[in-house]
């Protein structure tokens, strides 16, 4: 039966269209800002001459003193960027989520909370030696992501949000940075901690230990190897940077919150290690202890919230610091942006090539007036060949402002001539400073160069796509499918996208093409709307008299409607963070329309039944930081792991399951029996202080063996038909999910489960005008858009919600590390995906049940129409969700210059894209598992 793989194949050329417009647009929406190779070069003094010109050949011996060079070099229009004189040695010590608060002491709290109190060696040492220290608010741009913060810490520049999508994927950094400096200075950098550095920063240390950093439920492993390490080091004297990367504080956030006894020791180690650090290192080496970020109340980041943002850096040096008040204040707020010129200035360096930060005096030795005007204007020169370049390779930027900033660069450079005393400084400095804080202000304005050709491109296909498909299952009448779809129809559109293909690589190898990967999506994506163009204009007259001809009843306009309603709220952030609520009360207000249209009581009680289970799941929806006060993680102890009550739910809701699959789905049942076992064997032996961890991952893989083991049986053919092979597919993915979710969120997968098998039973009693069977009737719109908001609820009825800060990330790890695998990185994103995306992708593959299940099911219609059925409603579920990411993206493209477009809409394209691209692949295992169990046909139907 040709057609019935056709109709997979045509399945699958639709999720193609659908995300390669995605990505199509993604690809013109997160790009990041203009990234350029070039690198600050000095010169050094010893080559000037003592009217401040180079010396050239002349060997002649000038008396002249360090200061005094240094005007005439700054009296001369145009002169290079020079090496100033070094500053010592640094230590710089990353406390990973370092907030400020953690670093205040207020001996006037009788109870404080765990986080406070906690570090009093800086008060300390601020009371004892004011001129020492220095305690400021360290305050980071939005992503606060780790692999972000450490790109704005070493490169001076800005981080774009395109960038957290690596985050745990870190590629080597291409720009200048603070370690380059370094190193191309002759100094040694010394690495220890996080592998992030290494990754980034590949080739540049002169020793590195540096362990794997993922792993956010271990506190201790990565502090203690530096710990055994970092005072030794500090003792040896081959090293003038060096790098420490201290992950407790951040995985104590994540795993327990602040506000926990495990944060409290902690910081109490981190207290320990500073005052050890203190007493070891010279009076002339400068000490920097900051954060790379803040953490919310839940310990998550990732945003841009105040508590995320605002850091604490703290700076020591024996010998004393610089700096006037009141630049000294404690508490004073500065940028991250400052640190890599800041550094740079220690070394005697001029700034990265892509910084945008001031130089902090305050937290370097004192200098002369000669030599921070040697600084200054280094690092106003460095600005001034930024604006420059990035004005040639990017006009992002108009060319009006562009030209008075660096007028205005230039302009503070010829003035650095004219300062003499110590108060022309302190005004020049000011001067400089608000110079570059318009600067940053202009970037932060337009850093992200939409690609608003590539957007409008994507749109229009996704539109097409969207608009010829929904003909093609709304017009066409089910009985023509099959014998569409058994003509050449989907071999000749294979054959055009191969043959699109072929031609753009073909153009794009004689260098005629500029963008392969756009053009192949372009072309593809219209030679496909092409193509369904012509099938409707074959087939209009069947569109036009099924049109003329029938009447939609109530509940099938009320359930479209339902649909473009949850589509649109999308254009509003305040829906967009209420989704959730918004998404149980019209999935429940839809099946509500079909129990009334089959008015019978059995349809209102299994109605009821749904609703309440959706109010039940209330409980498991996680709550944004824009919601106020409210939980995030029901059924979590204490101590991070799941409450004995949520073990117990759990436990329940899986021996539930997997007791009545035992009974029903026949020889399959002993399977999902023991994957279900080893689930609960998993959680229970984890479970606690006294649990065996390893022994808890060893029966996690167990459980996965038998999954993958089961999925690949589902394939032996028996004459039962596709149903029962469905229903233990579903079953399989419940315990896939439960198994990812964990203990505290496993019951929420369960009501998932519950919630869909009502919902089924409710479809399955959908008749035609006629009270008789009809497969029509139950591949209805309504039944495909219902199912659909259902599926898009349960992302949120299982804790989640779109924010990229409160990604969990410990699913990756519940079987052990995959980072030592081959293909580490493919399981850890296929867990997480699973983790966040594992209920559309199970309804996905359920879908096939809406059109066969029941008693009287469809075991009257011939293969042919139950084949036809299951495609209808597989390509209507599909087009439910790519109606979303649709009104997704436009939101997007609408709000690009909104204040929460990175905060609320740019994250819920993102998850609105996985949950499509997971929804339409379940479709796609749903009804190829259908089609291999579906016999082939013998007569017509």
């Amino acid at each position: 039966m040709k057609e019935k793989w056709n109709f997979i194949f045509y399945l699958i050329w639709f999720s193609y269209l659908i995300m390669s417009a995605v990505l199509m647009f993604g690809h013109g929406f997160l790009l990041s800002r203009k990234t350029m190779s070039d690198i600050t070069e000095c010169q050094h003094l010893e080559t000037f001459d003592c009217s401040g010109r180079e010396r050239g050949n002349s060997s002649i011996e000038e008396s002249c003193t360090l200061d005094e060079k240094i005007k005439q070099i700054l009296s001369v229009t145009g002169s290079p960027l020079i090496c100033a004189p070094s500053h010592g040695r640094v230590v710089f010590i990353l406390v990973d989520a370092l907030r400020y608060d953690f670093t205040e002491y207020d001996d006037k709290l009788e109870k404080p909370l765990p986080y406070q109190n906690r570090l009093p060696v800086m008060q300390r040492t601020l009371e004892l030696c004011p001129d020492c220290v220095r305690l400021f608010r360290f305050i980071a741009d939005p992503p606060t992501t780790t692999l972000q913060r450490v790109k704005a810490l070493v490169t001076g520049s800005l981080p774009t949000f395109i960038d957290a999508s690596s985050n745990f994927a870190a590629m080597e950094l291409q720009e200048d940075n603070i370690i380059d400096q370094v190193v191309n200075a002759g100094h040694h950098a010394v690495l220890l901690g996080d592998d992030t550095w290494s990754r980034l920063m590949p080739r540049r240390w002169f020793r590195a230990h540096t362990m794997y950093s993922f792993h956010t439920w271990d506190l201790d492993t990565v502090d203690i190897e530096v710990d055994s390490k970092i005072y030794d080091e500090l003792k040896k004297d081959d090293w003038d940077l060096l790098v420490a990367h201290y992950l407790g504080v951040d995985h104590a956030g994540h795993r327990y919150g602040p506000n926990h006894s495990e944060m409290k020791r902690k910081l109490d180690e981190t207290n320990a290690r500073i005052e050890k650090i203190i007493k070891i290192i010279p009076k002339d080496v400068i000490l920097y202890v900051v954060g790379d970020h803040g953490m919310t109340e839940s310990g998550d980041h990732g945003g841009e919230s105040k508590a995320e943002r605002t850091a604490a850096m703290f700076a020591y040096r024996g010998a004393g610091f610089g700096g006037q008040s009141p630049d000294i204040q404690t508490g004073r707020e500065v940028e991250q942006t400052d640190l890599a010129p800041t550094m740079s200035a220690a070394f005697g360096r001029p700034p990265p090539a892509p910084s945008l930060g001031n130089i902090l005096f305050p937290v370097l030795p004192k200098m002369t007036v000669a030599e921070t005007l040697l600084h200054l204007t280094n690092s106003l020169k460095q600005v001034s060949q930024y604006l420059v370049r990035y004005g040639e390779e990017s006009q992002q930027v108009s060319l009006d402002r562009l030209a008075h900033l660096i007028n205005a660069t230039r302009e503070q450079i010829e003035k650095a001539a004219t300062v003499k005393t110590e108060d022309d400084l302190s005004i020049y400095v000011s001067n400089v400073r608000l110079l570059m804080d318009n600067v940053r202000i202009v970037f932060r304005e337009v850093w992200v160069e939409f690609d608003t050709v590539s957007m409008l491109r994507a749109l229009l296909l996704l539109i097409l796509v969207i608009f010829f498909n929904w003909l093609i299952v709304e017009g066409i009448p089910i009985e023509r499918l099959p014998n569409i779809f058994a003509s050449t129809f989907v071999s000749c559109g294979l054959i055009s996208m191969a043959i699109c293909v072929s031609v753009c690589y073909t153009v794009f190898h004689f260098e005629l093409l500029e963008d392969v990967h756009h053009g192949v999506i372009l072309s593809t994506g219209l030679i496909s709307s092409a193509l369904t163009c012509v099938l409707v204009i074959m087939h209009w007259d069947g569109i036009s008299q099924r049109w003329y001809e029938g009447r939609s009843p109530i509940y099938e306009r009320f359930s479209r409607g339902a649909l473009m309603a949850s589509a649109a709220v999308l254009l509003s952030n305040s829906y967009i963070i209420e989704e959730g609520a918004e998404l149980s009360f019209l999935a429940l207000s839809v099946l509500g329309t079909i129990a009334w249209n089959i008015g019978t009581i059995k349809a209102f009680t299994l109605w009821v039944g749904f609703g309440a289970t959706l109010v039940i799941s209330r409980s498991y929806r996680g709550c944004r930081e824009e919601q106020g006060d409210c939980w995030t993680s029901i059924g979590v102890g204490s101590t991070g792991q799941a409450s004995r009550t949520a073990l117990v739910m759990a436990l329940g809701s899986m021996a539930a399951v997997v007791a009545i699959a035992r009974r029903h789905v026949g020889w399959r049942g002993h399977g999902v029996v023991l994957a279900g076992l080893f689930a609960c064997a998993h959680w229970a032996l984890g479970w606690g202080a006294l649990g065996s961890p390893s022994r808890s991952r060893q029966l996690a893989r167990g459980s996965w063996l038998i999954l993958g083991s089961m999925f690949v049986l589902l394939w032996k053919r028996e004459r039962f038909g596709a149903i029962l092979p469905l229903i233990v597919c579903s079953l399989l993915f419940f315990i896939a999910n439960a198994l990812v979710l964990g203990a505290s969120f496993a019951p929420s997968a369960a009501l998932g489960l519950l919630a869909g098998y009502l919902a089924l039973n409710v479809v399955s009693m959908m008749k035609n005008g006629n009270s008789k069977f009809s497969l029509s009737t139950r591949c209805s719109s309504s039944v495909a858009c219902m199912w659909a908001l259902l599926a898009s609820y349960q992302f949120y009825g299982t804790g989640h919600h779109a924010t990229l800060g409160h990604v969990r990330w410990a699913p990756a790890f519940h079987a052990g590390d995959p980072n030592y695998l081959p293909i580490g990185p493919f399981v850890t994103g296929a867990l997480v995906s699973l983790e966040l995306f594992g209920m559309p992708f199970m309804f996905g593959a359920a879908v096939p049940l809406l059109a066969l299940w029941g008693r009287n099911g469809a075991a009257a219609a011939g293969p042919r129409t139950q084949m036809a059925a299951v495609f209808t409603l597989c390509l209507k579920f599909g087009l439910c969700f790519a109606v979303r990411v649709f009104m997704s993206a436009l939101s997007a493209t609408i709000h690009c210059r909104h204040l929460m477009i990175w905060g609320v809409f740019t994250p819920k394209l993102l998850f609105e894209s996985g949950a499509c691209a997971a929804a339409l692949l379940g479709t796609v295992v749903g009804a190829t598992l259908t089609a291999w169990h579906v016999p082939t046909q013998i007569k017509p139907s």
